[in-house]
């Protein structure tokens, strides 16, 4: 039997649904015994050597692990769509392929984008917290009509954030580094440069991938541009956001609140944000309906069964040779 390494336990819960599959390609599942959100690299030594594919969590598949892993391993298979814990250039270079569940999580994304604006924009949480603990009081919030909304990152999560958002009559100001002009125009978006969309927005919302260019994209110079009592919301990755200026941009009132589901270290460390009074701190689970963690563990499956059987994956992130993976 071929061993594949499961570390997120959504899989687990599909995949009795596909035994009668994996048997059949001669494919074994096996779990950890350290059943976390992620892996960490000495984990990962200690049980994935032997296995010719692993489906992942965001665990540390850096170079020392695919060097003692490659071979035999062929394959990981993201249960998600991030994949920067993954040393891609290691992988590329051993013949490992890597993909993504690509589509498989952008509409709950999404839903929770639009709600934690709601939350902020509405002050909702803190009506909440206030009435719990036995003040009535109306929080009066802002109307969301009219409200411009910077959307930084046009992918499948941005764009269905854009439908979401005028549907409460908000108006989209965009920024991507590869602009859509067709799609734009259709949706009545205006592309703008980051400049314009940081001075404009009331509300700018993050959803681009975590590269060297996008690291600390909302830094001191940027949040400085941003119109004074604008909102911040952060659905993508930790690194988009220098934390320390975000805090100082709180402080000073340029930035009125933050939501955050996600951080540059996770759990954080750093509490200044998670524990400030004008930020919703969450963790790290905007994608987590039991929709699209159904989804993306079958399509996890669905690649381990692909390649293992000698085909292409559908969602591939690198471009593995052939002789590589003799």
């Amino acid at each position: 039997m071929q061993r594949v390494l499961v570390t997120p336990s959504h899989v687990a819960k599909v995949a009795p649904e596909r035994q009668a599959e994996l048997s059949a390609a001669g494919v074994e599942l096996v779990f950890p015994p350290m059943p976390r959100p992620s892996l960490t690299e000495e984990e990962l030594l200690a049980v994935l050597p032997g296995c010719v594919a692993a489906i992942a969590m965001p665990d540390a598949y850096t170079a020392r692990v695919l060097a003692a892993c490659a071979p035999p391993l062929r394959l990981i298979a993201r249960s998600g769509v991030g994949y920067d814990s993954i040393d891609l250039a290691a992988a590329t270079e051993r013949g490992v392929w890597v993909t993504t569940s690509v589509g498989s999580n952008h509409d709950a994304v999404a839903d929770y984008t639009l709600g934690l604006i709601l939350c902020l924009v509405r002050r909702l949480v803190e009506t909440a917290v206030q009435t719990r603990r036995g003040t009535w009081q109306r929080v009066q919030g802002h109307d969301l009509r009219g409200m411009a909304l910077g959307v930084i990152g046009t992918g499948r999560v941005g764009r269905e954030v854009v439908a979401r958002a005028q549907a409460f009559g908000m108006r989209i100001l965009a920024y991507d580094v590869f602009p859509d002009p067709a799609w734009a125009d259709a949706r009545g978006v205006r592309y703008v440069a980051l400049s314009a969309l940081m001075a404009d927005s009331d509300v700018i919302t993050l959803h681009a991938p975590a590269t060297v260019e996008t690291q600390r994209l909302l830094n001191r110079a940027t949040l400085a541009r941003c119109k004074p009592g604008c909102y911040v919301v952060n659905t993508a990755r930790g690194e988009l956001i220098d934390e320390g200026a975000l805090y100082e941009a709180l402080e000073s009132g340029q930035v009125a609140g933050a939501a955050l589901d996600v951080f540059a270290q996770e759990p954080p460390v750093d509490r200044r944000l998670v524990d400030h009074p004008r930020v919703l701190p969450f963790s790290h689970s905007a994608g987590g309906t039991v929709e699209a963690h159904t989804r993306a563990a079958h399509m996890a499956i669905d690649e381990v069964l692909r390649v293992l059987g000698g085909e292409r994956p559908r969602f591939p992130v690198n471009e593995v040779q052939a002789i590589l993976r003799t």
